[in-house]
């Protein structure tokens, strides 16, 4: 019972963040979209937007670590851990959507040229956003998740460029309080999507790697081959495969030369070798002598 406790409180400590940030982003999402409508920015509207796409994959990131509670099916072996993966790609391009209508707007705002901006509102508004933004990242940098976590990561990333681009806002703000240059507003936008690429362009790629099955990012592929191809007990190796089950997790199947002398001590210390030193949390190998195949599955 201690145990099944103890579990669940870890549980509710890894939703933690993503509910917090959702909460408070939420929030000022409201707030923001409103204030930019009152001093008629463009910059306002696109940090909400962008805020609005980090809220989307906040809860899709949320949603993907609910799945790890959930038991593995028939149909389903490896569980819903992928959904992680899934979840991760779609952040990245809800992002690069938001990028496209954020610039559409500044377009439209610089090819008008007369609409008035209020400064002082753009101000007080994008320090609003910034305490927001750094409070969410906090959380999580507090429960150490983007470490090792694509998709708490790719959160982590988001807060942090929001907060980034709130600063810029703030910044559009008093320049355009102090000297009515109302098309500062669009080139803020314009800015800010820039910088929403440049933050999610690396989540998006290891996202498609991962989604194509692709060798996942920090797990060395040659390392491993060459570890396996040098142990004692191995004469050769092939059909070699390492794909990621979810954002965290890394599986590894091969085919095994091995000499006659080859036991499950070996087969227990190759498994054991690649999940502490190479990260492989599921590892099945097939051991091959001559004529003779002795499948062993861990």
């Amino acid at each position: 019972m201690g145990h099944e406790h103890h579990h669940h409180e870890f549980e509710q400590n890894k939703q933690a963040p993503y509910l917090i940030g959702i909460g408070l982003n939420l929030a000022f999402i409201i707030g923001e979209m409103i204030f930019a409508k009152l001093a008629g920015s463009t910059a306002l509207f696109a940090d909400a937007l962008h805020s609005v796409s980090d809220v989307a994959s906040l809860i899709l990131s949320w949603l993907a670590v609910l799945v790890f509670g959930l038991k593995a099916t028939r149909k389903r072996t490896y569980g819903f851990h992928n959904t992680t993966i899934l979840a991760s790609a779609v952040n990245a391009i809800l992002l690069l959507i938001a990028v496209g209508i954020i610039w559409f707007e500044a377009i439209v705002k610089l090819l008008n040229g007369k609409s008035h901006v209020d400064g002082d509102i753009i101000i007080w508004v994008a320090l609003v956003g910034i305490v927001i933004n750094f409070l969410s990242a906090y959380f999580f940098a507090k429960s150490g998740q983007q470490e090792h976590d694509l998709n708490a990561k790719g959160a982590y990333i988001h807060l942090l460029a929001d907060a980034g681009v709130s600063v810029g806002v703030v910044v559009s703000g008093v320049l355009i309080a102090f000297t009515g240059w109302n098309w500062i507003d669009p080139i803020v936008s314009v800015l800010i999507g820039i910088i929403i690429v440049i933050s999610s362009w690396d989540v998006f790629k290891q996202s498609l790697n991962l989604l194509l099955n692709g060798v996942p990012a920090g797990i060395d592929e040659a390392g491993i081959e060459s570890y396996l191809d040098n142990h004692p007990a191995v004469k050769s190796v092939h059909d070699l495969h390492i794909w990621g089950i979810s954002t965290t997790e890394a599986a590894l199947t091969a085919h095994l030369g091995v000499q006659e002398s080859f036991s499950d001590v070996d087969l227990d210390e190759i498994t054991r070798t690649l999940k502490n030193d190479y990260g492989i949390a599921h590892t099945t190998i097939q051991t091959e002598l001559h004529t003779e195949i002795n499948c062993n599955s861990i």
